[in-house]
């Protein structure tokens, strides 16, 4: 295990990587941190500053400055602004007789030089010799905090036997084994994951050092897979992660004492390292090719059609979760005018266009093969949505894609149907006959959906050809709405078991208006959506990310948000 952690540190990069780290471990540690990185702010030459004693030693004040990587030559004393011997001076010079706090001023002073990898035997001597020279002249120590000593502390402290059993490091052993094969490594990772949040007689302190190990976990996997260029389990495992990241913190919310800051703060690393995965993977994965037709579905190198349609539904729900994060990530920036706002305002509209081409040049995601494809498709839609000069290209696509399913279904072709088996999937349809066309196509989340945001958005066209598909080959079929239930909260971000309900039998034979008159009003009658923890506080994507994760359907109050908005503008017009 510890040869693993070890080489996860020296793969690490220095900034917002190996600093990010290093303040849940000390604080893990049981030191006191004081100054966490940040971008912008000098603090001569400290990335971290913690106080307190470590193995029962005296209580000392710790200030870390973070190199990546192995020490050499040119990080040691190049000429980059960015070389660990400027700092120590500035450490030495600047930060120790104005910056420490006053409560700390007469406690002993250690300068730690941090690395993940180790010192270059080359540079050995000289930095011994720097370190021994200003220790005796400045009255301050030095130590090595190398990848050997790094791996060891994590190991001890956030990955210790009392919290972390042989059985579930093992776990984490065969996850990254097992990258190649990415269905299999997420699975060990999650019984990880299951297995450090189940439920108990837990207390927050508990919480805390599992949500640290979790964090640590993902950081791991994270590092071995970008080595080994497949992201796919790092992907689905933070996903996993921070959904039940979230179920934990949950409870200290709107708590203020150090245990629920905590808990705070390291759910928020985990968010950002769940976005950076996720944006990493888009980056090599899919936006390169999402303007050249056909590229991503010949690069899937299917088996067969199947493995085309599949996989690019589930592209088109990642780079739609991609965008509402962006979305949302704007939201929380204060200044409107801020250089941070104008880079998410312009993530967001680059991703408009990435999932714009994707949907063009690969003409499969005009033809769902299965009904729970809704969940993307919405995801898609809802992004998309909030920009409204992408309202002609989602009709057009709505039509198209409605206007196909009718012919598949007149022609006993790939019609949507509701089978999850694969081998299943792979042979529909079987067979001509009705009863079997109605044993496929029991209930559809998929119609409804596409009635519903037609309707909003004044969409005659696919809205009258759902209307056909229900009268000519669907009057059997329970169109159907899910609506979040009483256990919900409990339930939604682990999965742990069936929630929530649904408005069965939905009429799409009516107006548009009186559709979303029936949905809209059953919306104001569940009022658990609004109590949702991710709605109130508000972290809404988080909903969409269990959605996209656990297959569950996107609750109709997000449209009905829409369909709010949409109201509004044609109001001021």
């Amino acid at each position: 295990m510890k040869l693993l952690i070890k080489e996860y540190l020296a793969s690490l990069r220095e900034r917002d990587e190996l600093d990010a780290i290093l303040p849940d471990l000390l604080s893990q540690m049981g030191l006191n941190v004081f100054i966490s990185p940040s971008r912008g702010t000098k603090e001569y030459g400290v990335d971290i500053a913690a106080v307190g004693s470590i193995e029962g030693g005296e209580e000392t004040v710790y200030l870390f400055s973070v190199k990546s990587g192995n020490l050499t030559r040119s990080t040691w004393n190049g000429s980059s602004d960015q070389a660990l011997l400027p700092s120590l001076d500035d450490i030495i010079y600047g930060f120790i007789p104005s910056r420490i706090p006053s409560e700390h001023a007469n406690k002993p002073i250690e300068i730690c030089l941090c690395f993940g990898g180790d010192i270059e035997s080359k540079i050995r001597q000289e930095v011994s010799g720097y370190t021994k020279s200003r220790s005796e002249r400045n009255n301050v120590t030095f130590s090595e905090w190398n990848g050997d000593k790094l791996a060891e502390y994590i190991e001890h402290h956030l990955l210790q036997e009392d919290f972390v059993p042989e059985y579930l490091r093992s776990q984490l052993r065969k996850s990254l084994a097992m990258i190649d094969e990415p269905e299999v490594s997420f699975k060990h990772f999650s019984h990880l994951i299951h297995l450090l949040t189940k439920a108990g007689d837990r207390t927050a302190k508990d919480d805390l050092t599992s949500i640290r190990q979790l964090y640590i976990s993902l950081w791991i996997l994270y590092a071995w897979c970008r080595e080994e260029n497949n992201l796919e389990s790092a992907y689905l495992s933070s996903e996993s992660v921070l959904l039940h990241a979230w179920d934990l913190s949950k409870s200290s919310f709107g708590q203020k004492n150090k245990i629920p800051r905590s808990i705070q703060e390291t759910l928020d690393a985990i968010l950002k390292l769940h976005i950076e995965i996720a944006n990493h993977y888009l980056e090599v994965v899919v936006l390169p090719y999402t303007d050249k037709l056909h590229a991503l579905s010949s690069a899937i190198n299917p088996a067969c059609p199947v493995d085309t349609n599949l996989k690019l539904f589930d592209i088109l729900g990642r780079l739609s979760m991609a965008g509402i994060w962006a979305d949302w990530l704007s939201t929380q920036v204060t200044d409107s005018n801020s250089e941070a706002n104008e880079k998410l305002y312009a993530v967001t509209h680059s991703y408009h266009s990435s999932l714009k081409q994707l949907i063009t040049n690969n003409p499969i995601l005009f033809s769902p093969y299965k009904d729970e494809q809704a969940i993307d498709i919405m995801l898609a839609l809802y992004f998309l949505g909030l920009d409204g000069n992408n309202q002609g290209h989602i009709n057009n696509w709505l039509s198209i894609m409605t206007d196909g399913c009718y012919f598949f279904f007149q022609t006993n072709n790939t019609y949507p149907s509701t089978i999850e088996n694969y081998a299943e999937l792979i042979e529909h349809p079987v067979d001509d006959t009705k009863s079997y066309r109605e044993s496929v196509t029991k209930g559809s989340i998929l119609y409804p959906y596409i009635s519903v945001f037609s309707a909003i958005f004044g969409f005659d066209q696919p809205y009258r050809f759902v209307q056909r598909l229900k009268a000519d080959f669907l009057e059997h079929c329970n169109f159907q709405v899910w609506y979040p239930g009483d256990s919900s909260e409990e339930y939604f971000y682990k999965n742990d078991a069936n929630h929530g309900g649904t408005l069965s039998d939905v009429s799409i034979d009516k107006e548009p208006s009186d559709l979303l008159k029936e949905v809209f009003d059953e919306c104001d009658e569940s009022s658990q959506f609004r109590e949702l923890s991710a709605i109130k506080y508000p972290f809404w994507p988080i909903i969409f990310l269990a959605c996209r994760h656990y297959r569950q359907p996107i609750p109709m109050h997000f449209l009905q948000d829409i369909h709010r908005q949409v109201q509004r503008s044609v109001n001021v017009k």
